[in-house]
């Protein structure tokens, strides 16, 4: 087998891969939907957060058929092109990527299935850089960029924040924060050197952390419910006038799509890929439900809090509220290593293809040099510290210039979110379908064959393959833009 189709490090089962999902998508913004949800109404905001989960699990399957074309399209662009990607899969019987051995599987011939297998980590770096345009690129990294290191600076705010707040008995107010931002850097740092393999028991530690408080937070809502009955005679059926919040504070509950590449490429049998990302969703609407179920019937409109953990508070609670207060510093330990990871490895696919412009101009790179060969100790380090200082001291700066974490949540979110989970996948798709059609027949014509080739089919498209899929996400991505903008309006003209 050749070099750039080794998978490098340690490989994991399906089921971690769904930890890292499930993880990724249940963060602290959990906390305020049922309270956002509530504000659009029973019918409305139910169906809201259906409609966003749908359309995101849309956005992840392009994502995920991006990044096989990607892959495959390195293959062919490769020093034997056509020839070895027909010899690697007779070599490998196609076991690596989806356990089957025979050629029946789709009614692919062998060569087909192995053309198009997962098995080198294609960030979204590189993946730019395979399907878009220059601007394309410049657009793509800035805002990639701008959300990585804008929710870094947030999740490092909320837990120095979190922990000065419990902890405030015993440190003083005017370097609580400065101390617990200190500790929680010093904390993450070492986590954020390696890649997301040598997280796997932080995630899976989070996850049963994170399951425990957000069930109890239902189990509590739902006996307040049976002993003091139903008090939800102010939750309205449907609010239109309330779409705003809904965009602004729930259209981003399923975001996990900036860190597949590195989830996904280390799983060690991705022939139900579709399927396991698929449950993960599942399993993070059903949670989604039960909160807003239950603590709208529990508490309604009017006494449900923001976050949900006060509805909880250790007065009343014990032990219980205080271990529920905590729920943002759980989870945010857990993600911030997976975002300055994700960080880390794109910051190396820009500075490889600004070094690649330098040295070529603007001739085509080879972009079958994996870059994971590449990095030295060195670089590692270096791109690594780079990922996570600059947040941290943009955390510290916005402390003590009294910058509020919405104002942050808001820029974000609003833009460079919609675009890393909305728009980005879309264009990705749409322009990995284009180029891969023209490469394969160009590298079928290098191979100056006569008959006609047939374009073999992705093992992991999605099945959402329509363009009017591509352009029913680009629509709702225009939506998410306009109404955030209009909330955002609102919120100053209010102030």
């Amino acid at each position: 087998m050749g070099k750039m189709d080794e998978v490098h490090g340690s490989q994991y089962s399906p089921f971690v891969a769904f930890i890292y999902i499930f993880n990724l998508m249940v963060g602290t913004g959990c906390l305020a939907l049922p309270s956002v949800l509530l504000k659009g109404g029973w019918f409305l905001g139910g169906f809201f957060i259906l409609i966003v989960a749908f359309l995101s699990y849309v956005s992840v399957t392009f994502m995920l058929e991006a990044m096989a074309t990607a892959n495959a399209l390195i293959r062919l662009k490769s020093k034997d092109g056509l020839e070895d990607h027909a010899l690697l899969g007779e070599e490998l019987g196609l076991k690596g990527d989806g356990g089957f051995e025979d050629a029946s599987y789709l009614n692919l011939a062998p060569s087909d299935k192995h053309l198009f297998q997962i098995v080198r980590r294609t960030e979204l770096g590189e993946m730019a850089g395979l399907f878009f345009n220059e601007w394309g690129i410049i657009m793509f990294y800035t805002t990639l960029i701008l959300y990585l290191i804008g929710d870094s600076v947030i999740y490092s705010t909320l837990v120095a924040r979190s922990l000065a707040f419990f902890f405030s008995e015993f440190t003083p107010a005017s370097w609580a924060f400065d101390l617990y931002l200190g500790i929680f850097f010093c904390v993450s740092l070492p986590l954020c050197f390696f890649d997301f393999q040598k997280t796997k028991l932080l995630q899976m530690t989070t996850l049963a952390i994170r399951n425990i408080s957000l069930y109890t937070m239902i189990i509590l809502a739902a006996m307040k419910l049976l002993k003091g009955g139903r008090q939800d005679s102010d939750v309205p059926v449907a609010n239109i006038a309330a779409l705003p919040n809904l965009f602004g504070g729930a259209v981003y509950s399923f975001m996990c799509h900036h860190s597949l590449p590195g989830i996904i490429t280390p799983m060690r049998d991705k022939s139900h890929l579709q399927r396991i990302v698929a449950v993960a969703f599942g399993s993070v609407i059903v949670v989604y439900l039960l909160l807003f179920v239950t603590s709208g019937l529990a508490f309604g409109l009017e006494n449900i809090k923001d976050p949900l953990t006060f509805n909880f508070p250790p007065s009343q609670y014990g032990f219980l509220g205080d271990c529920l207060f905590l729920f943002p510093v759980f989870t945010l330990s857990s993600s911030f290593p997976m975002l300055s990871i994700t960080l880390r490895n794109n910051l190396d696919t820009l500075i490889q293809h600004v070094s690649q412009k330098v040295m070529h101009g603007n001739s085509a790179s080879d972009p079958a040099l994996p870059t994971s060969q590449s990095k030295t100790g060195h670089r590692r380090t270096l791109l690594t510290l780079l990922a996570v200082v600059p947040p941290t001291i943009l955390s510290y700066v916005a402390e003590h210039a009294d910058v509020s974490v919405d104002e942050l949540v808001g820029f974000t979110g609003a833009f460079a979110g919609c675009a890393v989970m909305l728009i980005i996948p879309a264009f990705l798709v749409y322009c990995s379908r284009r180029e891969f059609a023209k490469s394969y027949a160009g590298a079928w014509n290098h191979q100056k064959s006569t008959s006609k080739p047939t374009i073999p089919k992705n093992i992991h498209q999605s099945p959402f393959g329509g363009q009017g899929w591509v352009l029913a996400i680009l629509v709702w991505a225009g939506l998410s833009l306009l109404f955030n903008i209009f909330e955002d309006w609102e919120l100053s003209i209010s102030r």
